[in-house]
């Protein structure tokens, strides 16, 4: 049995203390999702840009998802809390490529009103189109 490295063991001339060998480090193998896909050039991709809190985010066309599914597996720092449509706490306002989303559901008509006239949508039910023309 190895005993522990501690303070007190550290003192110089106290030979009777065995190295143990450290602890091994976890290696994660999680792999981050790319934010561009190589195999097109980044003016070719999908994108819708969307506006927060005067921050403005690329969210990557990804069929039949909500803006803010997408967002979070895209690692963009969405505000968001109930995902029902119901807080309001994930409007973002459509910037860039509005023709990729599905229209507006009921609740998003019923929260944002007049704002969706002005590109404003709820993340968390706003939907990607399944598949859009080429």
């Amino acid at each position: 049995m190895r005993k522990q490295l501690t303070v007190g063991s550290l003192i110089p001339g106290r030979s009777d203390v065995q190295m143990s060998s450290p602890a091994p480090v976890p290696v994660h193998t999680h792999t981050s999702l790319k934010k561009t896909d190589p195999a097109r050039p980044q003016s070719e991709q999908k994108l819708v840009q969307v506006k927060q809190r005067s921050q403005t985010m690329p969210i990557r066309y990804t069929p039949s998802e909500t803006l803010l599914q997408a967002a979070l597996t895209q690692d963009q720092p969405i505000a968001y809390k109930c995902q029902q449509g119901h807080c309001g706490k994930c409007s973002v306002q459509i910037v860039a490529g509005a023709s990729l989303l599905d229209t507006p559901t009921g609740q998003e008509k019923a929260k944002l009103g007049e704002k969706l006239a002005t590109g404003y949508r709820l993340a968390c039910q706003s939907t990607f189109r399944s598949s859009i023309p080429t």
